[in-house]
């Protein structure tokens, strides 16, 4: 991890103990920094923060505070940011419970207070991947004794939600990559990155779809490539969903 990012993170750590105090089980960063392929042109700054109990709104409105990028400018995309409670974090659902969520990247900034919505599906993934690889920033409780286990049909279901989404909406790239950590997943259930995902796939891959995978991990780089066929990109990401369809039978 670099100087700024590192510093960056533990900054934000320190900045929501400063609100929370006692209250705070621990703050963890997870994402690209810890699963590898960060890059601060397009990466977000993931972190989870736990708490024993819920937020007040005084709290929500420090946190958001603190953390905005005048207050502390991020040097990557932005900072994602979610608060949760210990409960929540322990007993994963399907639509885990949240206090707070922050984002600050320019082109999507945005504070939700969760006492106002119900559960936010995209924790599923980001519990697992805290139990398994989440760091630590400074004082509090390990990951393993924070996130509890996330069962293997949620993993599933949440991949499979991402990569529909992915398919119609996201950059061509970013589908292709998706769909090989849920290929992955679905081979040897491993939560691993984007980069990592699209690498473990190339050598399972015969061309059109090698040529596709390689495609999205140059453009995913920032190394000019050619551009992506949405037709292809669908196709692919159809064939990941059947990986994940076995998986779950």
């Amino acid at each position: 991890m670099d100087t700024a990012l590192e510093r960056y993170a533990l900054n934000v750590a320190s900045a929501t103990a400063a609100v929370l105090g006692s209250q705070l089980a621990g703050v963890y960063l997870h994402g690209s920094a810890v699963l590898g392929g960060f890059d601060h042109r397009r990466s977000d700054v993931d972190v989870l923060a736990v708490c024993d109990g819920p937020m007040t709104a005084a709290q929500q409105s420090a946190v958001a505070e603190a953390l905005s990028e005048p207050r502390l400018p991020c040097p990557a995309r932005g900072l994602e940011l979610s608060v949760v409670t210990l409960q929540a974090a322990r007993n994963p659902t399907a639509e885990p419970l949240f206090e707070l969520h922050l984002a600050t990247a320019p082109d999507h900034a945005k504070v939700i207070d969760g006492h106002q919505r119900g559960g936010d599906p995209d924790l599923v993934l980001h519990f697992a991947v805290s139990r398994t690889a989440g760091r630590l920033l400074g004082p509090g409780l390990p990951a393993a004794e924070v996130f509890g286990p996330v069962a293997d049909d949620l993993v599933v279901a949440q991949l499979a939600a991402e990569l529909r989404w992915a398919a119609e909406h996201a950059p061509g790239e970013y589908a292709v990559l998706n769909a090989c950590r849920a290929w992955r997943f679905a081979a040897d259930g491993a939560l691993v990155s984007k980069i990592d995902g699209g690498g473990w796939a190339l050598g399972r891959v015969q061309d059109p779809g090698r040529e596709l995978v390689q495609i999205a991990l140059d453009q995913q780089r920032s190394i000019p490539a050619a551009g992506l066929d949405r037709d292809a990109v669908r196709q692919f990401v159809r064939q990941a969903l059947s990986h994940l369809t076995r998986t779950s039978q």
